[in-house]
């Protein structure tokens, strides 16, 4: 995706004479926290949470294209093992543009590719049975087997990574209610692996044993069938999103950017009932001086990030996606 996204620069740079170009420089950073109260109570693990990244926009009369790179972090806090998750990943994405000679509406196809840094726990709970390396483990098991040499004394890594292609369509339109819509389609494949010895004790002798009146393989089994599945699966998502500008004097203006997306989940082996659509609303203000733009906004979602953070979706986490979740944000734009 690097190489590719820097042949593309590169081709551009060459064809094009610098003077010619039109664009912009975006940096843009949004937080939310348990903390503050002001903002929509989410699920009871969660501690902290954090969006960045940067992005370029670059078009000469008809075509154009966008390169962003983000990162995300999620923070949760659990009251059994483990006590303390941290989600890590990062974005890559390349949009290319077609714009109409009236410069009223675009077309644009985009890849993006997402990778989870891997979750390394060295402590599990099973039910009551907790296993692992932690000082409240009931249970240390070690393999030696060369598959396991990855974990580094760990008992359990999970990584994720995911692909997705989307079509947009926007369209100028001025009414009272919008300057602009667009509609969009994405498809995402989703790609999620764990590794662990403990299922190597679902049988056998270890398994067989009584815990607290339950069989110790019978525990691993209900909790090892909760973890990210392995096989892929894909995330087919149509939106539409409009956006409204209000002059509230000469450099400031006020927005307001509702998205509607209907979600399906093919292949994938839920284990909750899961929702089939979410809502988004960004609103904030934008302060505009010569060719610099600072915006302050704030987004809520109605149910939590579903259908918008593909990587924070899987079977572990499916049942924190009923809640609300909302965020602040900033974020610079140099004009060009």
């Amino acid at each position: 995706m690097k190489i590719f996204i820097l042949l593309i620069i590169s081709l551009c740079t060459i064809t094009f004479h610098l003077s010619a170009l039109n664009g912009y420089l975006d940096v843009n950073k949004s937080v939310t926290d348990v903390s503050w109260d002001f903002l929509p109570k989410t699920t009871s693990s969660f501690r902290y949470s954090e969006t960045s990244h940067s992005e370029l926009f670059i078009f000469h009369e008809n075509f154009g294209f966008k390169i962003n790179e983000s990162n995300f972090n999620l923070d949760l806090e659990r009251s059994s093992q483990p006590k303390e998750l941290q989600l890590d990943a990062k974005s890559q994405l390349l949009e290319l543009f077609y714009i109409n000679d009236e410069g009223t509406s675009a077309y644009s196809l985009t890849v993006k590719e997402q990778n989870a840094d891997p979750q390394s726990i060295d402590c599990y709970s099973f039910s009551s049975l907790v296993i692992g390396s932690c000082p409240e483990a009931d249970l240390t098991i070690t393999n030696n087997r060369p598959k396991y040499e990855s974990l580094n004394g760990a008992l359990l890594i999970i990584d994720g990574k995911n692909q997705s292609l989307k079509f947009n369509f926007t369209k100028a339109l001025e009414t009272i209610f919008t300057d602009e819509y667009s509609l969009f389609l994405e498809v995402t494949r989703n790609n999620f692996n764990w590794i662990s010895p403990v299922e190597e004790i679902t049988t056998g002798f270890i398994g067989n044993l009584n815990w607290n009146g339950r069989k110790i393989g019978d525990l691993i089994s209900e909790t090892l069938n909760i973890l990210p599945q392995r096989d892929n699966w894909y995330t087919p998502v149509a939106g539409l999103t409009f956006k409204r500008s209000f002059q509230i004097s000469k450099n400031f203006t006020f927005f307001y950017e509702p998205t509607l997306i209907l979600v399906k989940q093919i292949d994938y082996k839920n284990i909750n009932k899961i929702p089939n659509s979410n809502l988004n609303f960004k609103s904030g203000i934008n302060y505009s001086l010569a060719y610099l733009d600072f915006t302050f906004y704030g987004t809520f979602y109605y149910r939590n990030l579903y259908g918008f953070e593909h990587i924070s979706f899987n079977q572990r986490s499916e049942h924190h996606f009923d809640t609300n979740y909302g965020l602040l944000g900033i974020s610079l734009k140099y004009s060009f």
